[in-house]
């Protein structure tokens, strides 16, 4: 973990939300005098289950895991995201602590915001509060959905929707080296390792994926959509 940039000139950064477009120069003074940018390495924890809320976070740059240890000491991994995108925004507004953590999958650059400062934005501007809103909800309501595919998939069609989100969200390419080990990635689709390697055995045998390691390429991704729809 390393400050990168004390200053944070928001105005000149090339990587912005949507809410910040809303703010007009005063604004964004304000917002750079709460703000302090910090570069992590791959696996190091951004926001710590437990700990206080104090910032808002928001990840310029990078591939992040949202997860959260159950009370029997078990992790899950919830969500995947990439950069640009804000993590840890509605522990803020309804906790005291946070109740999940977010790890860095890469080299990840995330603005750590004052809450202070950002609680000002949100009352005395509408049009930011709104955007704020909407991002929210956008999020909230694509994690409902793949909670309930989670629930109501079978694994093989998991598996399949997993390898297909990472090849269109994530990396947006069909050969990529995927951020999680086989252990993990059970913990993201809700099984155990062994059941992921041999689902994955599965696809390779029927020459729809090549896997080599971490090392992903999908051969037919019509057919793993279809898997993926099957359900």
């Amino acid at each position: 973990m390393k400050e990168i940039n004390k200053e944070n000139p928001c105005k000149d950064c090339t990587v912005k939300s949507s809410t910040v477009y809303t703010l007009n120069d005063e604004e964004l003074e304000i917002l750079c005098k709460n703000s302090t940018e910090i570069l992590f390495q791959k696996g190091e924890r951004i926001i710590k289950q437990g700990a206080f809320t104090q910032n808002i976070v928001f990840v310029k740059s990078g591939i992040v895991k949202m997860h959260l240890t159950g009370p029997i000491g078990k992790d899950e991994i919830l969500k995947i995201w990439k950069g640009p995108i804000f993590v840890g925004v509605p522990d803020v507004f309804a906790n005291k602590i946070h109740t999940y953590s977010i790890t860095s999958l890469s080299e990840t650059t995330a603005c750590f915001i004052d809450y202070s400062g950002y609680e000002y934005l949100i009352k005395n501007n509408g049009k930011f509060a709104l955007e704020v809103i909407k991002t929210l909800s956008v999020g909230i309501v694509s994690h409902y959905k793949r909670c309930v595919f989670k629930i109501q998939k079978q694994l093989t069609a998991i598996v399949a929707e997993a390898l297909l989100y990472f090849a269109d969200t994530i990396f947006e390419k069909d050969e990529f080296q995927i951020p999680l080990t086989r252990s993990e990635f059970g913990e993201y689709v809700g099984t155990t390792r062994e059941t992921v390697t041999k689902i994955i055995h599965d696809l390779t045998k029927d020459n729809i994926i090549v896997v080599e390691g971490r090392y992903i390429k999908l051969l037919n991704k019509q057919m793993l959509q279809k898997i993926s729809n099957a359900g």
